[in-house]
């Protein structure tokens, strides 16, 4: 089967995308990717639009390049109006034709409905690999936004209407894949998705692919370091991690507080860098900025205790970072918050300590206590190192990927009917 994957960015590096082309690939089927270009400041691509990336050949849309500024200016007023994309749609047409694809593979919510609008057309299945609670993550990311940009989403994409766009994609997609168990029942309990439809694969670590044995990033070797590797948002808890320096410095003076990645948003991360000078001790506080994909390993390395504080709120209950695997797999003990997905795998695998969301007194206190006890540390490390390579790994989340395309059949031929669509593609009265 030639599998056609969709995303709305560029490429590489995605981790769950290269995890599932890899594995699709390894069984057998064929797998192209259709993604962005990078673009210089001139508006040209920096990158060769036609690519290979391992096993996949990889499409690329000179968005600048093939596109006026007034013709991307009426998609995006069209897009706000209907939520459906009409460069992309003309893309992934193209697609689908030049590359004789067999089904579509498309990676979060914004592109299901362009794409869903390809594979009707075509008579193709269509799989919607939903990697978050996209309406309940757009509610988080606004808040770190600013303006008028903030205001713009909200106004015309606000969150009951990406519910309704949810609920739509999910029903008629031939199969959805979530993250975690909890956002499997979020599509079948509140976007009445058919349970056989719906399928876990977990972003869980690729031992072939993450390098667990990396060398540390050099400087870091006589402090104690604490770690936050990923993107930045109001969600992620950073607030909390920064809040806890002054007295964690206090107790353990060689402490050092490495918060890894970006923002993508100025303000928010101006607000990071301002609170942390604030804390009185920002000179402990290193902010490196977005690193390239093979040195997270090393900062991961370099690290004796690696974060995730999440807060609590529907987004963040129905998803589990990659990171939380790459810390247990690296054999690096793990602070996480209580919410529910973070803290049972954490109490389940005993890999690490479960703290109060938005008490840095209590965050400080356990990074303490790892600071000084070297074999609590080393049990919590080892016994998360031993979790990923029993249960928590990517080796066994394949298996339920291969499965969902041995269902689809070699020309996807066992495609589902839905309402609204014949089982040729083609549209069909509802009324």
């Amino acid at each position: 089967m030639h599998v056609g994957m969709i995303l709305r960015g560029t490429f590489p590096h995605d981790i769950r995308v290269e995890k599932e082309a890899r594995s699709l690939s390894a069984a057998g089927h064929t797998v192209s990717l259709l993604c962005l270009a990078r673009e210089d400041d001139d508006g040209s691509a920096s990158e060769p639009l036609a690519d290979r990336f391992e096993d996949v050949d990889v499409v690329r849309i000179p968005r600048r390049e093939r596109y006026t500024s007034p013709y991307r200016t009426a998609k995006t007023v069209r897009y706000l109006l209907t939520l459906t994309d009409v460069i992309w749609r003309r893309e992934i047409e193209r697609f689908v034709r030049e590359r004789h694809v067999d089904t579509l593979h498309v990676h979060d919510l914004p592109l299901v409905r362009t794409a869903q609008s390809v594979a009707d057309d075509h008579g193709l299945p269509l799989v919607a690999d939903l990697h978050e609670n996209y309406p309940e993550a757009a509610r988080q990311w606004r808040t770190g936004m600013g303006e008028p940009r903030r205001t713009i989403q909200r106004t015309f994409t606000p969150y009951r209407r990406l519910r309704r766009l949810e609920r739509e994609c999910v029903e008629r997609a031939d199969h959805v894949l979530a993250t975690t168990p909890a956002g499997r029942a979020h599509y079948i309990e509140d976007c009445d998705a058919d349970p056989e439809r719906v399928h876990v694969v977990s972003n869980t670590v690729d031992f072939g692919a993450y390098d667990t044995a990396a060398d540390p990033i050099p400087g870091y070797e006589d402090e104690f370091v604490v770690s936050y590797v990923g993107s930045f948002g109001p969600h992620r808890g950073l607030e909390q991690l920064i809040d806890a320096m002054p007295r964690l410095v206090g107790q353990v003076p060689n402490a050092r507080l490495l918060v890894v990645g970006s923002a993508g948003e100025d303000v928010y991360e101006r607000s990071l860098h301002e609170r942390a000078a604030a804390t009185g001790v920002g000179d402990r506080i290193t902010f490196p900025g977005w690193v390239d994909f093979a040195d997270v390993p090393r900062y991961v390395a370099a690290s004796d205790v690696c974060a995730v504080l999440h807060t609590d709120n529907p987004h963040t209950a129905t998803t589990v970072p990659h990171k939380l695997f790459q810390y247990m797999a690296s054999r690096k003990p793990v602070v996480v918050t209580e919410v529910e997905t973070l803290a049972s795998v954490v109490r389940e695998t005993d890999s690490g300590v479960v703290v109060p969301e938005g008490d840095p007194e209590t965050l400080a206190a356990r990074l303490v206590e790892l600071a000084e006890d070297d074999t609590l540390a080393e049990r919590l490390a080892t016994n998360g190192r031993a979790a990923t390579e029993k249960t928590y790994n990517w080796e066994r989340e394949a298996g339920t990927l291969w499965s969902v395309y041995d269902s689809l059949g070699a020309d996807g031929d066992s495609r589902p009917e839905r309402p609204g669509r014949s089982r040729t593609g083609e549209r069909t009265s509802t009324t």
